[in-house]
Parts: C-alpha cells; structure tokens; sequence
C-alpha cells in the first residue's frame, strides 16, 4: 500500500528525532524534553484558540495546578496520599478537565474578550489559592517526586524519560490531527468560524466548546504530570503565572491553527532557542513577545500557514472551469449517491407549518400572527419588500429566534421549543443572506462540515477508524463529491472557498446545507450579489436538486422574476403580515402585491 507524503515525512521526522537522542548530551536532552511537555500543552491550547476561536490566558495555571496535584498525591509521608504515579497522574488530569469544564459551562453564551477575562481571572484565583499552599507546591520542605517504571521500564535516565515525553506528545499528535478529520474536529471548527452556521447543520455551540476547553484541560493536565517527574523536585509557582500563560498563547499563534505539527515544532524551538543562544542572554520572554507579534500579524494561520500558501503558489495551476452536469447518465448517478445517502432515500421531505406567529422588537411588530404552510416535496417562496419580516420569519422557524406567540411544527411535530441544532437534527436546514464559510478551509471541507448529523459514529471510533464511523464517513465524502458536481464546483474540491467568485461560493453554502440531509430546506436570497446569467443558473440548479431529492424548500429572494418562475407556491410579507399566497400568477396579479411591491406595470410572462 502507498504512503501518503505526510506519514512518509513524519515517520522520517521522528527517526531523525531518536537518532538524534541517543546521541545527545544530558542537559540538552533535559532542554528538549521540557520543550516536549510545553508543546503538549500548548497542542491543546490550540484547539480552544484556533479551532473554537476562543482565547484562555489559564493554560500555565492549569499546568502548574496539575503539576502540584500529581506531586501531592503521588507523595508518601506527610500531607501526601502515597498513590502510584499514573493513579496521581490521572487525577491530576481529572481536576483540570474539571476545571476546563467549569470554564466552558460558565461562559456558555460569552465570547471574545470575556471569555479572555474570565481565563485572565481563573489564573489569577489560580495563583492567590493553589499556588499559595504550601502543602502543594512543597515550600516549607522537600517536594520530591521519584521517577516509577512505567510496563516494566525505567525512567531514571533522562534518555527514557525524553522517549516517554516524545511518545506521548506523538500519541497526541496523531489523535489530533486525526480528530481534525472527523466530524466532531470539523464541528469545532464551524463554531469557531460562526456559531448560527454551526447550529443550523446540526451542532451544539455549548457542547463544541465544552469539548473544546475539556480537550485543552486534558492537555494541560499531562503536561502538568510530565513536569512532576522532569525536575527532582517541582520548580516554584512563579513559572506558572499569567504572564507565562501569555507564553503559552504565543505558541500556536506564530504557528497557526492549521497545523497542529507546526504548534509542536514552534514550541519546542521556544524552548530550545533560548538554550542555544545563551551565550547572548536571550529570554524565552522575547520569542513569546515576537510570536504574538508576528504571528497577529500573519493572520489566524500563522508561519505554517504564510510557507503552505508559499507551497501552493508554487504549484500555481489555473482551475479549469466546471463543466456542466447535464451529460447522459452522469446526473441520474449523482442523484443515486445522494439518495443513498439522505435519511429515508429520496422519500418525499415533511410539511412545514407556521402557525399564528408573532415577533415583537419593543414597539415594532416585526411579524404579526403570520401564518404558512410549506407543502411536502415542493417548492414554496416568500417574497416582500426590505423590512417586510422575511429573515425574521426565517429566524423563527430555524429556532434562532423565539417567537413571542404561536407555533411551528414540521411532519406534525411541534418544534418551537427546540434549539437550531436539535431542529438540524430532525431535518430543518438553512442558509443566510451573507456569505458564511470558511474562506481557509477547502471547498471539500467546507461541504463535509455540512455531514455532522448524517455521519454514524462517537468521537473515538471515528478518531480509530472504526468500520462504521470510517465506512458512514466514506459514504458522506460520496455524496459531497454527488452535491459539488450537481453545483458545478467539483474542480474547486481542493481549493480553499477564500479562493472562489462569490457566486461559487453561494453554491458552497447551499451544498453544505444540502448535505446536512434535509427534509425541509431554507434558502435565504441565494443569489444575491449575482449578475442575471449566474441567477438563472443557480435557480435551475436548485429547482432540480429539489425536485429529484424531494425536499421541502422555502425560498427568499430579491430577484422577484425567478423566484415566480420556479416556485409551486407563493407567500407576499408586508410589514409583517401575510398579504397574498397561491400561485405565482395569483401572488403576481394581487393588488396588495402590486401596490406594495411589484407596481402595476409588472408582467410574469413577458
């Protein structure tokens, strides 16, 4: 079997790396290892700053807790429980993971700038209560914590000491980088890009970012026990502070949040730098200051992301333009793949009903008692002028508004109760008026986030490869391929969307809805900012999508001429209320209609 470059290329790193340990004197092996534990917690770092886009200014107080934890329960004899080392080292990781937790639960609807100050605040409660016990860090006597055999080997050395470190940090290395891969890494990702996307396929921000902080916490928390065992006896608090955790940040920023390798590597140079610049009195404090710097400075994917770009310029090839899909035979073969893969084949979607909703905004009645129904399998529009209530009503019905009065139920079941990722669940998608991917990530990417309710599998078998998460996540990359063909943007698959026209990358947008496996469907002005050639092409795409998958659609859009011409039913919004529904030559010919909205000089047919 072929291996891939990356594999080939890691495997060559890490033979190079124990080559050069078996050769390496001491307190260089001491200096790298200590540049292995910093990387395992800042991996983990990582995952809270760049893939959820949340800043902690906890991660050295976290580390220096689970460091003192470790110690204290590994001790025998005073104030110490005497536990063997890896029964101290987990419960040294559990207490962070806690703590981790409590972070996330307790700013569950902040972010930005105040989750920074509640990290910023956790540190410092760190550092006026763990580390002012004496009893933990060992001030009013010798701390001292002995190296065990770990499966029958010694740690005493500092060569096996820097294998175990090496081994751990590329154990988690690789469950990052392929939790990156699945569903739940994509998941993480789509929060820290836009939340309201996140949940309308399908994802909990609370549960997203819970993972995320507890990751972060696990990671701190074996640095924290790696770092009881480094030193014969744990160093002081003071290299734990906040202003080391500004330390810590600077890390994944200068490498960036797409490479969890590049983290590592910078890391491990932030340590070992200063080392071998000795001689010219260069603080570790100056990388972490030119790191923020640089790495602000460089945008959100850092050095590694600046030379990937490098990389790809390089290569510099022209996308070929995508050819149509109306070839004999390819479109009845793209719609099987997706049949295939949507619930229930391409059984008709449910109905969806909006019954008597109201939404006030103080004095405003942005929407008044309006009543609608989307029948099942067909093509529903919403038209009106600016201001006439239409994303309000869509807000609604996607549950990223909760109406002050009325209801709305989909196949019967009454879901106005239910978040936007539980709606997602049960089949209700949606796309919004402005475009929201992420302009870093692959098209490829951007369309399989869409999958995160659609693939089978938990966060661990999908990371091991388990036949089901690996054979559902197969069968979501097949339909990806099916839905970025029927779009026309299969020759952009391995292009980042910042790279797309924005037409194509609306078409992303509605893949990515797509394949969240809808049974009914919210199109929000999907042409919009597209000239009239570019409009009429998306509005026959997405009739034909419909119409062979069965989904209930509701369109909104401004372009009044097609939206008549393809739709099966109408709905007319002004100021908040329903003025007119039926079909499209009705809607068109009531007078309401033409006095608010289309004026008496518009023909349909003409």
């Amino acid at each position: 079997m072929r291996q891939s470059p990356n594999r080939i290329a890691f495997g060559v790193v890490m033979l190079a790396i124990l080559g050069w340990a078996w050769s390496a004197p001491g307190h260089w092996l001491f200096t790298a290892t200590a540049g292995l534990i910093l990387a395992v917690a800042t991996v983990g770092l990582m995952v809270v700053v760049g893939w959820t886009s949340e800043v902690s200014l906890a991660q050295a107080g976290l580390t220096g807790t689970a460091m003192y934890v470790c110690a204290w329960v590994d001790r025998v004899g005073w104030s110490g429980s005497g536990w063997p080392y890896l029964a101290a080292a987990i419960v040294a990781i559990a207490v962070t993971v806690a703590i981790s937790a409590c972070i996330a639960l307790g700013t569950g609807r902040l972010s930005g700038v105040y989750v920074l100050v509640v990290t910023l605040a956790l540190q410092t409660m760190i550092e006026l209560t763990v580390f002012t016990q004496p009893s933990l860090t060992g001030r009013e006597f010798r701390l001292a914590i002995s190296r065990p055999s770990l499966f029958g080997v010694s740690l005493v050395g500092d060569r096996a000491f820097f294998l175990l470190c090496l081994a751990v940090l590329g154990a988690l290395l690789v469950f990052m980088i392929r939790l990156r891969r699945t569903r739940f890494g994509r998941a993480l990702l789509l929060v820290g890009t836009d939340r309201q996307v996140a949940s309308s396929v399908g994802v909990s921000p609370l549960t997203a970012r819970l993972s995320a902080f507890v990751l972060a916490g696990a990671c701190a928390g074996i640095a924290g026990a790696l770092t009881a065992l480094l030193y014969s006896t744990p160093p002081g608090p003071g290299g734990y502070t906040a202003f080391f955790s500004l330390f810590y940040l600077a890390v994944p920023v200068v490498a960036g949040f797409q490479s969890v390798t590049a983290v590592a590597a910078v890391a491990a140079a932030f340590v070992m730098l200063p080392e071998a610049l000795e001689s010219y009195r260069v603080s570790p404090f100056l990388f972490g200051g030119l790191g923020l710097l640089i790495g602000t400075l460089a945008g959100r994917n850092g050095l590694s992301g600046l030379m990937l770009n490098r990389v790809r310029s390089r290569r510099g090839h022209e996308v070929e333009p995508a050819p149509a899909t109306g070839r004999d035979g390819v479109h009845e073969r793209l719609m099987e793949a997706l049949e295939s893969y949507l619930p229930g084949g391409s059984t008709p979607g449910a109905d969806l009903a909006v019954h008597d909703v109201t939404v006030t905004f103080g004095g405003v009645q942005a929407l008044d008692h309006v009543s609608l129904t989307l029948p099942a399998g067909r093509l529903t529009g919403l038209l009106g002028p600016n201001g006439a209530g239409k994303t309000t009503l869509f807000d609604v019905i996607s549950g990223f508004r909760e109406p002050g009065g009325g209801r709305i139920s989909m196949g019967g079941e009454d879901i106005t109760r239910l978040p936007p990722w539980g709606r997602a669940a049960l089949g209700l998608s949606r796309t919004f008026q402005s475009s929201r991917l992420d302009l870093d990530q692959t098209v490829a990417e951007n369309l399989l986030s869409g999958a995160y309710t659609m693939v089978e599998g938990n966060a661990f078998e999908a990371v091991l490869g388990r036949p089901r998460a690996r054979r559902s996540m197969d069968d979501a990359e097949d339909a990806a391929r099916a839905v970025a063909q029927l779009l026309d943007i299969e020759h952009y698959w391995d292009e980042p969307a910042g790279k797309l026209s924005f037409g194509n990358r609306r078409r992303v947008e509605i893949g990515r809805s797509v394949m969240t496996g809808p049974r009914v469907l919210l199109l929000d002005e999907p042409s919009a900012g597209l000239d009239p050639t570019a409009s009429r092409l998306l509005f026959s795409l997405i009739k034909r999508i419909q119409r062979d998958l069965g989904i209930t659609l509701l369109l909104v859009e401004h372009n009044v001429r097609d939206l008549l011409e393809h739709c099966d039913l109408v709905y007319a919004l002004s100021r908040g209320t329903v003025v007119a529904a039926g079909t499209p030559d009705e809607v068109a010919d009531h007078p309401d209609v033409r006095a608010h909205y289309l004026g008496a000089a518009f023909r349909l047919n003409n």
